[in-house]
């Protein structure tokens, strides 16, 4: 029935009900009289009960192909309609027909049911009520969900997939949409021609906007795909939604391996290296940021697949798949994520192989921030006493020591962030090395993560307590002490305050190039990223070497006493000359001069055997010094490890800072 005839029809019922002189009610399909409130009223038989009034049928309404949701189309169309007119976005039919759009107002509450459904344009299947601006569907239903691919470098398939096994929960696939219409929606992605297996998933979008779902896999693979010829690319996957394709990103490949290729193999623990440089909150780089492994492969399962991965671990981890073509074959382990955490990783490496569940390790070392460091002492030569110029500022300022590279030996982001105290050049520091607390204050609100004492400072009460604050705070505080008279007892003064012990005592002893025996103790200090010291000496440079004693012994590391090498009698000396503490960042040594090198000079030896023990080679790497002491202190044509215990100490304070320090997030 045609709208119009259905409109007469229903004219003429109502002039027959008015001229009948009725009244403006009546009931069709029986003589019953109509219920109070209804104009029209279909029965066959009265119910006041709200059960069934018809039992032959009941009102049957014009069925139409709906054509656009804000549009009366088919019924009304606007003067000069073409469909191509709606190619314009901007195109609205009520601006260029105003009797249409007082047509589409006049229809209000008009009642069809459309016989399409259309995602696109909004339409549903069934009863459809015109409301004066657009057509709304009766039933209450979403519909079916509109979707595009958004980046076709984050679709792929997972998991290992061989002919005559069957698919599990490794084996899925991820596809990144955009949903521009909420709604129902179901996904299916086979291969063609079919090869026993799929993928699919249903559900609901209830908003617009991005979404990353994973679709798993089921069924078997029948056939595997061929080394070469046609098909060897792998299956040819077709993805359909909600009966559509989406065929954005094709062509994708699945290949399936030959089931009876046994990965037989075994993982060389002793060639694996991480490569890259870690940085927090950065996400990884799969051509930076991997692992390097050796294979060893039986003959026999060459063209078998491998897959090696890691667990994750704070957000990262490391993976490799691939085709086993050789006896012995590196593979790359390609890292993804992002670092969420400083602390080294360890990870656990393991492997698909039918030969072996040996794992290996891999540790990643995540690159530290940038360090603020402060440095204090008298003298501005060129000494580098303490990190104010020569080698000892080389070796900070040198990426391969301290740097973002690959092969840096710490790694740290640049630059370094320093500040002086100085006395020759700024007057902040006395004749006899007392800091101006003042300056002090200034300095130590700025929170440096890294303060180094070198030649030479002394200490007043004020400046020992903003010292002994700055420590208990998590301050990093390396102190080289000289051994004049007032940097020996304000130092003292400085470890009474610290320790809160009033026994502590310190002297001068022996004489330029005494050297003194390293411990053992295996820590960052001796046992460091730029060498092994223990066991090894340290030589002072120029003077007298300043010795503790009274220190409490739980409390610290001693890394060296008060005897140089080789003493005997009256020469055999108790106390400290260098140490660590235990919970506190701080680390000392009784030798203002630790770090003398004139220039810098570059080399393992010098001509004056009894003075700069600090030495590097053209590449501002720290070296040992050898050919030092002198017959006097009878340690003559000795080699000493100061620079190589710089490189330590100052990568323990940068991991301290970094960890346990005044400017760590606690």
């Amino acid at each position: 029935m045609t709208l119009q005839r259905f409109c007469w029809l229903y004219g003429m019922l109502v002039m027959l009900l008015l001229t009948s002189g009725l009244k403006a009610q009546v009931t069709v399909g029986s003589n019953n009289p109509p219920e109070k409130a209804a104009l029209l009223d279909i029965k066959e038989k009265i119910d006041k009960t709200g059960g069934p009034t018809v039992d032959k049928g009941g009102l049957l309404l014009p069925r139409v192909s709906l054509e656009r949701k804000y549009q009366l189309y088919p019924f009304v169309r606007e003067v000069g309609y073409n469909p191509s007119n709606f190619d314009d976005p901007t195109y609205n039919p009520d601006d260029v027909d105003p009797e249409y759009a007082s047509e589409k107002l006049a229809h209000t509450g008009l009642i069809v049911y459309n016989l399409v459904a259309d995602d696109e344009n909004e339409l549903c299947l069934g009863l459809n009520q015109w409301d004066g601006e657009k057509w709304n569907c009766f039933q209450e239903k979403m519909g079916n969900a509109i979707v595009t691919i958004t980046n076709c470098d984050s679709l792929n398939f997972y998991g290992q997939y061989q002919n005559k096994v069957s698919l599990n929960s490794s084996n899925y696939m991820t596809i990144p949409l955009l949903v521009t219409k909420a709604g129902a929606y179901t996904v299916t992605i086979m291969p063609d021609p079919d090869n026993g297996y799929y993928f699919t998933a249903s559900g609901i979008f209830m908003t617009t906007g991005y979404y990353f779902i994973t679709v798993p896999g089921a069924g078997t693979p029948i056939d595997y795909t061929p080394a070469t010829g046609a098909g060897s690319n792998g299956d040819l996957m077709k993805i359909v939604f909600n009966g559509k394709p989406l065929s954005s990103c094709d062509p994708l490949y699945v290949k399936v391996e030959d089931s009876s290729k046994k990965p037989l193999y075994s993982m060389d623990c002793s060639k694996t290296k991480v490569r890259g440089v870690y940085k927090i909150d950065v996400p990884l780089d799969t051509d930076e940021h991997y692992i390097d492994m050796v294979l060893t492969v039986d003959a026999e399962a060459l063209g078998a697949t491998y897959i090696i991965e890691t667990n994750t671990v704070d957000g990262i981890y490391f993976k490799a798949e691939g085709t086993l073509n050789n006896t012995s074959q590196p593979v790359k382990l390609l890292g993804y994520g992002v670092p969420n955490s400083m602390d080294d990783k360890v990870f656990t490496i393991t492997s698909n192989s039918k030969k072996t569940v040996a794992t290996c390790k891999a540790t990643v070392y995540m690159c530290y921030t940038p360090k603020k460091i402060l440095g204090i002492g008298y003298y501005n030569t060129n000494y580098g006493y303490y990190i104010q110029n020569s080698a000892s500022l080389a070796v900070m300022n040198a990426d391969i020591n301290f740097g973002s590279l690959e092969n840096s030996t710490v790694k740290v982001e640049k630059p370094f962030s320093y500040s002086y105290i100085k006395g020759e050049t700024q007057g902040n520091i006395d004749g006899a090395g007392y800091i101006n607390a003042t300056a002090l204050s200034t300095e130590l609100a700025k929170n440096p993560d890294i303060v180094v004492l070198g030649f030479f400072v002394s200490f007043n009460a004020n400046t020992i307590q903003q010292l002994t604050e700055y420590l208990n705070k998590g301050g990093v505080l390396v102190m080289f002490t000289e051994y004049y008279t007032s940097n020996a007892v304000s130092a003292e003064a400085l470890f009474r305050n610290i320790f809160a012990d009033s026994n502590i005592t310190g002297g001068m002893k022996n004489a330029r190039s005494a050297v003194y025996p390293l411990s053992s103790i295996n820590d960052e200090i001796l046992n460091g990223p730029f060498g092994d010291a223990r066991g090894k000496l340290w030589g002072e440079d120029a003077s007298q070497t300043y010795v503790i004693q009274g220190l409490p012994a739980g409390d610290i590391y001693t890394y060296s006493g008060g005897s140089r090498l080789n003493a005997t009698g009256a020469n055999i000396l108790p106390g400290v000359t260098m140490f660590r503490h235990k919970t506190l960042n701080l680390f000392w040594v009784g030798d203002g001069g630790f770090n003398s090198n004139l220039g810098p000079y570059y080399g393992n030896t010098y001509l004056d055997k009894g003075i700069c023990p600090f030495t590097i080679n053209s590449s501002m790497q720290p070296i040992p010094r050898i050919d030092y002491g002198e017959s006097a202190m009878g340690n003559v044509n000795q080699t000493v490890y100061n620079s190589i215990l710089f490189g330590n100490i100052m990568a323990w304070a940068i991991k301290q800072a970094e960890f346990n320090g005044i400017n760590t997030v606690k």
